[in-house]
Order: structure tokens, then sequence, then C-alpha cells
């Protein structure tokens, strides 16, 4: 069995071990030490990385009282030089002993009991039994748990048998029966936990909780510690110094100029849309003067094929017609009618198609169609359009 030594020394990052199984597994190597400092992934909280003489270490897991350091070839040496990514562990630190906090203040103040802790590289999140954290309760949680940060209270851990355990007022069960692990942050919360931990609260530099959710009737909370709240902190500060540059204002005025600039936008955009209405209705009425038949066919080098149905509505309402429409910027083909005539238009589509380098199909009363080239998009649109105006004749 490997000797945990994470568990007495959480900032020691690099040791002398003695390899004492070397085990292949597919194209990696399982290492297994007489004793470790890198923490194995568990109880919510991912696994440390570093090297072993040099050679990196992926991934740290624990299995049958064993603990397994994945690496990509096997050390030559019996007695090995460990090093951890303190910088990672250190964050692990912050953010593990941040969920305490977290969890505990919940606890103390709303009776939300903690019931999933996740800690990944993106972000770090806790479930909390209560259907609704409203803003109001956010700010105050966040408050007390910086005040417990900015007392720089002591964080211990010691072991404890199942019996003394059960005299502590302990927030969580244990989900073990000996060898109980117990986190106690002094005056704060005491919580059987098998992660790693700073020694004191002020380490944690700074709490931040970043938004909520619901998570299946509870609230899942997202928050930043320490390194990554203040990373989470140049990143914002770093997009609102350039919103206040574009709309040349302030902290204090950005919000206002930016919904102002919103209302702007919503009332342009009305006005795009109604001139885009009209701009169907003239289309479809040149269509319908300019043509005689009951064929119309047109290509258009600049509008969409939404515009294009938009046009073919507008025209159906002015009288019944077959509508081939043609759309150069989308490299596609729009076919529809509204009369009385045998015509499938996904049925003669797809015969057509055969012909060209194109995909597409339809119902009896529209389809489309897409091309890889220009040339087939309108040799295809207009044997349609022969093929309509025979029916058209018949």
């Amino acid at each position: 069995m490997t000797e945990k030594c994470y568990y007495d020394d959480a900032y020691t990052y690099t040791w002398e071990s003695e390899v004492i199984e070397v085990i292949p597994k597919e194209d990696k190597y399982l290492i297994v030490l007489d004793k470790t400092y890198f923490y194995p992934e568990g109880g919510g909280q991912p696994s440390d990385s570093g090297t072993i003489d040099d050679i990196k270490v992926s991934y740290v897991f624990e299995e049958n009282k064993k603990i397994y350091h994945q690496v990509e070839k096997a050390p030559k040496k019996k007695t090995v030089l460990c090093k951890l990514d303190y910088e990672k562990r250190f964050i692990n630190m912050q953010q593990h002993t941040g969920e305490h906090l977290l969890a505990a203040t919940f606890y103390k103040y709303y009776k939300g009991v903690s019931n999933a802790f996740h800690m990944g590289e993106d972000y770090t999140s806790i479930d909390i039994s209560l259907p609704e954290v409203s803003p109001q309760m956010v700010k105050e949680i966040e408050n007390k748990v910086n005040e417990i940060i900015y007392k720089n209270v002591e964080v211990k851990t010691y072991l404890k048998e199942i019996e003394e355990a059960k005299k502590l007022p302990l927030r969580k069960q244990p989900k073990v029966n000996e060898d109980i692990r117990i986190v106690e942050i002094d005056g704060v919360d005491f919580c059987p936990c098998c992660g790693t931990h700073v020694k004191r609260t002020g380490e944690v530099g700074i709490f931040k909780i970043i938004k909520t959710e619901k998570s299946k009737g509870a609230t899942r909370i997202y928050f930043q510690c320490g390194k990554r709240a203040l990373e989470d902190y140049s990143k914002k500060h770093e997009i609102v110094s350039i919103l206040n540059e574009k709309f040349s204002a302030n902290e204090n005025t950005l919000l206002e100029k930016i919904e102002k600039y919103m209302a702007d936008v919503r009332e342009i955009e009305n006005e795009i849309k109604e001139l885009k209405r009209e701009a169907v209705v003239c289309e479809a009425q040149k269509l319908v003067k300019n043509s005689k038949e009951t064929v119309i066919y047109e290509e258009y080098d600049n509008k969409s094929i939404d515009e294009i149905i938009n046009i073919s509505k507008q025209l159906f309402q002015m009288g019944k017609y077959i509508f081939i429409g043609l759309s150069l910027k989308e490299m596609k083909l729009f076919i529809t009618h509204n009369t009385d005539l045998i015509l499938h238009c996904g049925n003669i589509i797809k015969n057509e198609l055969n012909k060209y380098a194109g995909k597409g199909g339809g119902s009896p009363i529209q389809a489309q169609a897409i091309f890889e080239s220009k040339e087939d998009l309108i040799k295809c649109g207009q044997a349609l359009r022969v093929i309509c105006k025979s029916l058209e004749d018949e």
C-alpha cells in the first residue's frame, strides 16, 4: 500500500520515492510508488499531475488501496524523483477549501445541504438542496464566505474513528467506518473529506460566485477562488474596458449606453423588416406585370432563398402561378405553385437533378435544390421552366 503523504503535507512538491510496481496498460504504464504526494482523483477533486524522473504523470487514481500513476513510459530507476505541478495543486486547494466555506455558509444560514461537488479546469460547482437561490442570497453568502477568508481562520485535518466522529458537529455524515478524515475550519465547519486544502482560509484569497442555475430540484452554484477568481475578474475587466472604449462610456454609464444601443438596433431591425416586406410586394407586382404567363421564372444575384420564398407567397396573393426562383448567391433553386395543374414539384425536381450536380426534393406544391455550379443551377432552372410551360400548354 502506498503511503499517502498528501494527507500530512499538501505543500510538498518534490520528493524521492521507490518504485514498487510497473504495470503496462495498453500504450501507457501504471506506476505504484512506496509513497506519494500526488493526489488521486476522488471526492469531486481531479487528480494531480507532474513528473516521475521527468516522465509526465497525466492521471492518478486509487484502486484496491493502491495508488496508480499513469505515465507514457516506464522509469529506468528504482528510486525516482517526483515533482508535483504545484500551481495546479494549490489552485485545487483553494477551490476545495472555498467549497467547504460555501457549503458550510449555506448550511448555517439557509439549511441548504451540499449534495454534489465538481472541480474542473473550467469551473467549480456545488449543488445545494434549495430549489430557489435569489440574487440577494447569493450576495449575502458571498460576503459571509469572504469575511471568513479575511479572518484567516485555521484549517485543520485529522483522522477519527467512527464513534469519535459521531461526537463532532459534522455537516455531512462519513461514507466510511474507519480512518475518517475530518477537515475542521475553526468555528466554521466540520466535514469528512479526503481532498487537499490550504492551512488557513486567507490562502483562498478571494471567493466569487459566478452564476446559479436550477438542477433537478436543487440549485447549482458556480464559483471561483483565489487565482482562478483573479483570472476570471481580469478577463471580464478586459471585456468591460473594451466595451467602455467602443461605447465612449465608463462603468457607471456603460449599461445605459448598451441599452440605448440595443433599443436603436431593434428600431432599425423593425424598419428593415418593413422595407423588406415592401420590397417583396414590389417585386411580386413587377413579376406579374412583366409576365403574361402562368409560369414565372426569375434569377436573382443578390437574394437569399428565404427572400425568394417570401416573394412567392406574395405572388400567390395576386393569382395562380407556377414560380421558379433561383438564388445565384446561395446556389439554390425554389419551385412552387398554387395552380390546379397536375404538377408535383418534388417529383419533377428530383427527375431533373439526375442530369445535374444538385441535391434536393420537396412536396407536391414546393421543392428546393442546391447545386455545386452556377451553370448546372441555371440549366436545371430553365429545364424546369420548359417542363412547366408544357404542362400549362396542355
